[in-house]
């Protein structure tokens, strides 16, 4: 099979085959599971567990897919995988292993699962990280800046951060706390520090190359998405130094960082929503159902789930009806993205019959 041509970033996925599957599809994972610990915070119990339940059901059918495509189609799995703009989706693999996990510790109580599912989240970030890096390291020709950094890029610091969140919610429920404290401390700044990297590297290219309305795709929301996940991290990780009188220091040092993600995640949101009008009502990009759509629903969810704890470890308490506003967003964009998904897959069926 000769290897897929490079796809503009702002180039729309395929209609879905089992070859051709979207390997970021976990998206769909993160985008239920923020929206569901969002309507947890928020004492909507029973809309958060069908959430969990409905998460649970999208979790095991994707890696039953991600299973039969590796084994039916291999070479096109290695295709992706080192494609410089498909390659870093595959990191929603381990963000939505992550996000799942806080989901269950979060709602279920159930830590043994959560430790478990940390652990496996661990291990796939190392595995795909590193595979990803070293791929597109060793790769010659290197494809230009045009071809490959888009805003799914920032999964790198997504997926480094969610091993970080879900790392401080069980840390004190596991004999070896201060071992997972330490590493999701060590996670924090590791995706921090990709953060002011990639960060510049999109903002370069949206200000020095053209950008045409249809290359403002989805993705570029976790520009916004990235630095919330931050901010959440960072206030996990300080409630569970308070926790420990020993890391009074750490947790100021924390907190303290943290404001400046929280900051930053809210300077982008008026930016985004600017360049989501111009680019639908402005230029008429038609609005049709693709899998990166679940890239915004993640942010948006993410960025209701941050303000609220980051309020709660600081006592700024006027600002977490900023949070109910972006939880219900979140909510009603889920629900018109499933509504697209439920619409592509019924239409894939007819046209097979």
């Amino acid at each position: 099979m000769p290897e897929k041509p490079l796809a503009h970033p702002g180039q729309p996925v395929e209609r879905t085959t089992l070859e051709n599957f979207f390997p970021g599809y976990f998206a769909l994972v993160m985008a239920t599971g923020i929206v569901s610990i969002g309507l947890h915070l928020w004492h909507y119990e029973r809309l958060a567990h069908f959430f969990l339940y409905l998460n649970i059901l999208f979790y095991a059918l994707l890696w039953v897919v991600v299973f039969l495509r590796l084994f039916k189609y291999p070479l096109a799995v290695w295709n992706d995988l080192h494609h410089p703009a498909r390659g870093v989706t595959f990191l929603t693999l381990v963000a939505g292993n992550n996000v799942l996990g806080s989901q269950i510790a979060l709602l279920t109580g159930n830590m043994y699962i959560a430790q478990l599912l940390w652990m496996l989240g661990l291990a796939l970030w190392a595995l795909l990280l590193y595979t990803f890096f070293l791929v597109n390291i060793l790769k010659e020709p290197k494809p230009s800046l045009e071809q490959s950094i888009n805003g799914a890029w920032l999964l790198i610091v997504v997926a480094t951060e969610s091993v970080a969140v879900l790392g401080a919610i069980i840390a004190n429920s596991s004999a070896a706390h201060w071992v997972i404290a330490f590493i999701s401390l060590c996670m924090y700044m590791i995706g921090g520090m990709f953060y002011f990297v990639l960060i510049g590297l999109i903002l370069y290219r949206w200000l020095f190359f053209s950008m045409a309305a249809k290359t403002l795709t989805p993705p570029y929301w976790i520009n916004m998405g990235a630095v919330a996940i931050i901010t959440l991290a960072g206030s996990r990780l300080v409630l569970y130094a308070r926790a420990h009188e020993q890391l009074t220091q750490w947790s100021g040092f924390v907190q303290g960082f943290t404001m400046l993600f929280w900051a930053f995640a809210s300077w982008w949101i008026p930016l985004l929503f600017l360049m989501f009008a111009y680019r639908h009502f402005i230029a008429r990009v038609p609005l049709q159902y693709d899998p990166q759509y679940w890239s915004m629903v993640f942010p948006l969810g993410m960025y209701g789930v941050c303000t609220f704890t980051y309020a709660s470890i600081t006592g700024f308490t006027f600002i977490q009806p900023i949070s109910a506003l972006f939880v219900i967003l979140a909510l009603a964009t889920w629900v018109i993205v499933f509504i697209g998904l439920l619409i592509e897959i019924f239409s894939v069926r007819k046209q097979k019959v």
